[in-house]
């Protein structure tokens, strides 16, 4: 979620839901408890990757639901957790997402 400061910056509000697996010789996946740190990564456009970076810093990611409140110089349009593929991930895909006005359905409401 993104909403203008009255400044001509733009606080960005990221949910993020962290886990970390490993995988055995054989290929089974358990789920570690996750304690690492990650970029986070706020851009004005790009697809599947995040694109020219407004912001692009580390933080400590922990299992389980966060949230990450950052303000930018300008309007972002596209938010990222480890957006340029960094470690290893099955689901990469869902890193990078498009940024929605404050207000705005959320992403996957299917509206």
């Amino acid at each position: 979620m993104v909403e203008p400061t009255g400044t001509g910056e733009y606080r960005v509000t990221l949910d993020v839901v962290a886990k970390k697996m490993r995988a055995d010789r054989v290929g089974k996946e358990t789920e570690v408890p996750m304690d690492d740190v990650v970029e986070i990564g706020f851009a004005r456009g790009g697809d599947k990757v995040l694109g020219e970076p407004l912001y692009l810093k580390c933080h400590r990611i922990r299992s389980g639901k966060q949230t990450i409140s950052i303000t930018v110089p300008r309007e972002p349009a596209r938010a990222g957790i480890d957006p340029y593929h960094k470690l290893i991930d099955r689901q990469g895909n869902d890193n990078v997402v498009e940024v929605k006005a404050a207000g705005a359905d959320p992403v996957g409401a299917g509206r």
